[in-house]
């Protein structure tokens, strides 16, 4: 007789009102590093929500929550992939055997008298049994046993997976059934009775490697979610972006989310600041006259700003693909403070990818926009043609507040540079900035022709950190 569950399905933990209030604040501060506006006065109402509705029903506790928490519905699906990691058990695992009922009784009752005077495993009668819900708590106290603080990408996921599994101390297990089924045996069991009990304890030890697997990948994606230390924040800063694993790409992504918040903010405040307006001594020294020069009524100086329109470039060839990920991601993150996007990648040929960003989730678009251009991503890079087609297609929507941001190394395969089609889109821009991940001494070496498309760049900076990125979008802005 097999249990089943569905994947992701449970209830909410059993757990202290202490330890849940713990575990709504780390949630809420989940959700704040991925983006999402919760204040302090809402984080109390997530308090007060899940003190009203209690735990009974999974689903109404859920929806509490999400009221007390999401103001913008493009912040929906970021609160749904973050729940389950922080409220719901691993539940029963559907691969578990529960032995026949009227076996389970007779079990139980042998188990009583068999325990008495040894060390008994706890986890024997839970595994015979097939009791998986009644698992995770054993799980828990085994990973805090091999400790798990150390736990980071999913690569060791395998390695804690195995050490905890080993925690429940499987030798001494076998040792106390095989002596079970001996004082079974004894008192009249038969031969197949034994083998079901055998054949149960079996199937559950293989079914509980998997929930404790379920356990350490679910805590691997919590710590994943968490916000970056400032100290290791500003290492990541200084990170080349080509050569980050997979835990500290999922950090950057957060990290890259934040400082592209906080620049719209530093933009949103220069442009209040703007439309205030400063005191125009000369004008309000000339009003004053008649008041002997004392200041009484203020004049002030307004000074009009326009947004500017941004066309991105992003070469999407080997290593030059992670600065360009990261580079969509920021744009489009302060877009509402530019007058248009409009994004292209490229490799030998050019896709315009700005529709895959019409949606709010900006990392999907990302992962389109790498994904699905319709351009040969295993091709050999070839600006010189990129920049063809980009006049031949696009030109006539560059104006006098366009920039052109290109990210790419220049490394043209030796083939035609395209200088002419570069230099119509100069004249028809309000200029070109070029960020390149390589470093300066390995411009012009071998087959860059960065010191070619120099002349015609407004800018051109190195971009191979996140700083770097920050640098460059704030100098544009800013």
């Amino acid at each position: 007789m097999r249990e089943t569950a569905r994947p992701g399905a449970g209830s909410i933990e059993a757990t202290t009102e202490a330890e849940l209030e713990v575990r709504v604040i780390e949630f809420v501060n989940a959700l704040r590093g991925r983006g999402v506006s919760v204040s302090t006065a809402e984080s109390i109402d997530a308090m007060g929500a899940m003190a009203a509705v209690g735990l009974e029903d999974p689903e109404t506790f859920k929806a509490a929550l999400k009221a007390a928490t999401i103001k913008r519905q493009r912040d929906v699906p970021v609160f749904d992939e973050l729940f389950p990691l922080y409220f719901y058990g691993l539940g029963s695992s559907g691969d578990a055997d529960i032995l026949e009922q009227d076996l389970q009784a007779r079990l139980e009752e042998a188990m009583l008298s068999f325990g008495q005077g040894r060390d008994l495993n706890p986890m024997l009668e839970l595994v015979l049994m097939g009791r998986g819900g009644e698992w995770e708590s054993f799980i828990r106290m085994a990973a805090g046993e091999v400790g798990m603080s150390q736990l980071a990408t999913r690569m060791q996921v395998g390695m804690y997976t195995r050490r905890i599994f080993e925690a429940f101390d499987w030798e001494q297990m076998e040792e106390q059934l095989g002596e079970l089924l001996e004082l079974l045996r004894g008192e009249g069991w038969t031969e197949e009775e034994l083998a079901r009990l055998e054949e149960a304890f079996r199937a559950n030890r293989d079914a509980l490697r998997k929930q404790v697997r379920r356990y350490v990948e679910r805590e691997q994606a919590r710590n994943a979610e968490r916000v970056p230390s400032a100290e290791r924040m500003e290492r990541l800063m200084g990170r080349p972006l080509a050569g980050l694993d997979e835990y500290e790409l999922q950090q950057m992504r957060k990290a890259v989310d934040v400082l592209a918040r906080k620049l719209r903010n530093r933009i949103n405040l220069r442009e209040r600041r703007m439309k205030r307006g400063k005191v125009d001594i000369k004008a309000t020294l000339r009003r004053n006259m008649q008041h002997g020069g004392v200041p009484f009524e203020l004049r002030l100086k307004r000074k009009r700003m326009e947004k500017a329109e941004l066309m991105v470039l992003c070469d999407i060839s080997s290593s030059v693909a992670r600065v360009s990920q990261f580079m969509l991601q920021f744009v489009y993150t302060i877009q509402d403070c530019l007058a248009k996007v409009r994004s292209f990648v490229f490799v030998d040929d050019l896709g315009e990818v700005t529709d895959f960003f019409r949606d709010e989730d900006i990392l999907k678009g990302v992962r389109r926009a790498l994904t699905e251009a319709g351009i040969a991503y295993n091709a050999r890079s070839d600006f010189g043609e990129v920049f063809r087609l980009f006049c031949e297609r696009h030109l006539q929507d560059v104006g006098y507040r366009t920039y052109i941001l290109v990210i790419g190394d220049a490394r043209n395969n030796y083939n035609d540079p395209g200088l002419r089609y570069l230099e119509s889109i100069r004249d028809r821009a309000k200029g070109i900035i070029w960020l390149n991940p390589e470093t300066r001494p390995f411009w012009d070496t071998g087959d860059s022709v960065m010191g070619e498309y120099l002349p015609y760049c407004k800018e051109a900076r190195v971009c191979r950190t996140l700083k770097d990125l920050e640098d460059a979008i704030g100098s544009l802005l800013l």
